[in-house]
């Protein structure tokens, strides 16, 4: 005998196909190494004024996330557009006390320790593999000797540790910018590794291109600009890193 085909058999057919798509999406994104992650809510602020702005300046203290949520931007970048690249920028600079002198090896591999971090991050979201195979030809980590001169075009660059650089520098890689291109940079300014305290380019750079308005908020001068801070209270990594910054931020 067959049985009428109901109102609830159609709504049911839908939720079927809906959940089809999604395990057929979720193993499509998974077949590319593709892995989504859940930012936080302020990471998600963080996300929207670098999608909103070609240059954002990010002030912040280590373990909240900026590195993340900068990646996690380039990769969907990255993804939607595949003629676009993520450039990671970093100076190589070791503590004057804490030097270990020269290296052996190729420039790639004394390089590799420093951009360890945002590589393990890019490996996380694409996999090892994702990475390992677009890397020098979409994925790149570069110091800033070697950035000057050329223009960025369709990229979007990451500039890690700013407060290690020069304002001179920054001011030299910031003139690379070219068509279809973001910068964002990154860096805590309590975080100097060097005893130069002219090396604080973060600092420089927010004092140029941001003021502080009648409410005591750091906003931007000029249009095409971002800038987000986070704080002490936003540091997901774990609790003791909240004691550790608050014993230190004295000095």
């Amino acid at each position: 005998m067959l049985r009428k085909y109901t109102r609830k058999d159609k709504i049911n057919n839908k939720e079927e196909i809906k959940e089809s798509t999604k395990n057929t999406q979720r193993k499509y994104s998974e077949s590319f190494g593709i892995k989504s992650i859940v930012l936080n809510d302020k990471q998600k602020e963080f996300y929207d004024v670098i999608n909103n702005n070609i240059i954002t300046f990010c002030k912040s203290p280590a373990g909240c996330g900026k590195s993340l949520t900068a990646l996690y931007y380039a990769v969907q970048n990255y993804l939607l557009n595949s003629s676009d690249d993520i450039i990671v920028i970093r100076t190589p600079v070791e503590n004057n006390s804490d030097k270990i002198g020269f290296l052996p090896d190729t420039l790639e591999a004394k390089l590799e320790p420093h951009f360890a971090s945002a590589k393990n991050i890019l490996e996380t979201l694409l996999t090892k593999g994702k990475v390992e195979c677009d890397l020098g030809k979409r994925i790149h980590f570069k110091v800033p000797n070697y950035m000057l001169g050329s223009t960025l075009d369709n990229s979007v660059v990451i500039i890690d540790e700013a407060q290690a650089l020069q304002p001179l520098i920054l001011k030299l890689l910031l003139e690379r910018i070219g068509i279809d291109t973001k910068v964002i940079v990154l860096g805590d300014p309590t975080q100097l590794y060097v005893n130069d305290r002219s090396r604080n380019a973060l600092s420089d750079a927010i004092n140029r291109f941001c003021r502080t308005n009648h409410e005591g908020s750091v906003v931007p001068k000029y249009d095409n600009i971002g800038y987000f801070e986070f704080n002490i209270d936003d540091v997901v990594r774990s609790d003791i890193v909240k004691t550790v910054i608050t014993a230190y931020s004295g000095d």
